[in-house]
């Protein structure tokens, strides 16, 4: 761990232990309410100073220890910091470390967008990774890691909670979608990690600028530019060509895009969360449970409704569940794919269309067509694969098979 990011960790492990405190304070005052409440009923007001007074020890207790959890945190990151200081800068960085970037990408999911501010070495910028490490966008830095880099590239976005190792799900018992493209039309892959806890408009505004500086530097003059999304990344991705200059140079390469799984319309399970935080806060015993549903980052609240745009939420009250997408448009001249899963292929027709992949429904993930808005995917470049869940997208015979299919040059 480099000394910056020792110091980042202890700042966001105080965060984590702060908040944890709170939902243990939660759960310990939501239990002695109840016990308070018999209490009360069975002995009126003889019992209310000593409640009230075992309430007020108990919240000052907590508070204590919230603080001095946090120090505590902060301090063993100085210490770290401090240590790794000694021992010099070419230590590996936490994101390289194997296993460690997993608990990053959850904590990235959950609160990236604080971290961001208050720890951003913990929850860096958007980045190419290959071989376990950050590839640097320039010239040098892409033709040393990339060094059997074709004219035609097919590049990689993760969903919520992921990272670039997603994409290796079920390696052993099949090869990963790059390893079959690479062999089978020749394109170099190219992975993506970024920070999911931030608003989807400004990963997709990274996005363009990454992509901008990898086709600049690219070893050769770039043919073609395929971009492959999962869940959250398939709106990262149409957040980029919706943001970006039709004149962009990465734009002008950009032949297709795939999205598995992606929520286009949202999905119910951040919409359910969002009305559990309102429901709960208005009953005193649920009141804890809330708050820690209203600490979840600001990419889940995106997925709410699938925006992509700053004007999908910029201005709006963050507790109104109202849909206001703007919709923007996307550069044409592209041919835009989604491969939508069905977890039970033997489930009634509208079970099937509203139960999905278990997270992400039909409609959604097709994004189909309303009075808002019409769908950016034609009949035959939607996919439908039955059996398979949200993440058995990442590494699937058949869906690999319409993949290939799309992609083959005709």
């Amino acid at each position: 761990m480099k000394p910056g990011e020792a110091r980042d960790a202890g700042r966001a492990a105080g965060d984590t232990l702060r908040q944890l405190t709170r939902l243990v304070r939660g759960v310990h005052l939501a239990v002695t309410d109840t016990v308070h409440s018999a209490l009360d009923a069975a002995l009126g007001p003889v019992a209310r100073p000593v409640l009230a007074t075992s309430d007020a020890v108990a919240t000052g207790v907590y508070a204590a220890t919230e603080r001095g959890l946090d120090a505590g945190a902060r301090v063993v990151g100085l210490l770290v910091e401090r240590n790794s200081a000694w021992v010099g800068d070419h230590l590996p960085g936490l994101h390289d470390r194997p296993g460690a970037h997993h608990m990053l990408a959850v904590g990235a999911g959950l609160r990236g967008d604080v971290f961001a501010d208050r720890a951003p070495l913990v929850a860096p910028e958007m980045q190419v990774r290959r071989r376990g490490a950050r590839v640097l966008l320039s010239r040098e830095g892409i033709a040393q890691a990339y060094e059997e880099a074709t004219p035609d590239l097919v590049v990689f976005l993760h969903g919520l909670f992921e990272t670039e190792a997603a994409w290796g799900l079920g390696r052993g018992q099949r090869l990963p979608y790059s390893r079959r493209l690479s062999a089978d039309l020749g394109l170099t892959p190219v992975f993506v990690r970024y920070n999911t806890g931030l608003r989807i408009s400004r990963n997709g505004r990274s996005l363009a600028a990454l992509l901008d500086d990898l086709v600049r530097g690219w070893p050769v003059p770039v043919r073609r530019l395929v971009l492959v999304g999962h869940s959250m990344g398939g709106l990262v991705i149409h957040s980029a060509l919706a943001t970006a200059a039709p004149e962009d140079a990465w734009v002008q390469h950009v032949s297709d895009t795939i999205t598995l799984g992606t929520p286009h319309h949202g999905a119910p399970a951040a919409r359910g969360v969002h009305r559990a935080a309102q429901g709960l806060s208005e009953r005193r015993r649920g009141e804890w449970l809330s708050e820690v549903l209203q600490l979840r980052s600001v990419g889940i609240r995106d997925l709410a409704h699938g925006n992509i745009a700053d004007a999908d939420w910029d201005g709006h009250d963050p507790e109104d569940l109202t849909d206001r997408r703007t919709h923007p448009p996307v550069p044409d001249g592209i041919r835009h794919h989604a491969v939508v899963a069905i977890v039970g292929p033997r489930l009634p027709e509208p079970l099937r269309q509203l139960v999905g992949d278990l997270l992400v429904p039909v409609d959604s993930a097709r994004h189909a067509s309303t009075e808002a808005v019409t769908t950016r995917f034609a009949d035959d470049r939607i996919a439908v694969v039955s059996g398979l869940t949200h993440l058995g997208l990442l590494n699937d015979d058949v869906t690999y098979g319409h993949i290939r299919r799309w992609l083959t040059p005709d």
